[in-house]
């Protein structure tokens, strides 16, 4: 996701995605908070939510500049096995 003000992109993981982006648009989240309005910019379907998060830290720890070619590239990576 997004911020809709400064365009500053957000990875996260989460079971429903749509609920989540509610969740940070209402302040709840305090790494987004004040930051927002949020918006979905692509969902990727994994079927592991463990998984998933795992995705998410590897991307997180990396200190890459977050990018949507950055994120399908481990979400790929991760589907070859």
């Amino acid at each position: 996701m997004r911020s809709k003000n400064c365009r500053r992109p957000y990875l996260g993981a989460s079971s429903d995605p749509y609920n989540r982006v509610t969740e940070h648009n209402l302040g709840t989240t305090k790494s987004t908070k004040n930051k927002g309005p949020w918006e979905i910019i692509k969902v990727w379907g994994l079927v592991d939510i463990q998984e998933a998060e795992r995705i998410e830290r590897l991307i997180k720890n990396s200190k890459l500049k977050l990018t949507e070619e950055l994120v399908s590239m481990y979400v790929e990576s991760s589907s070859d096995g």
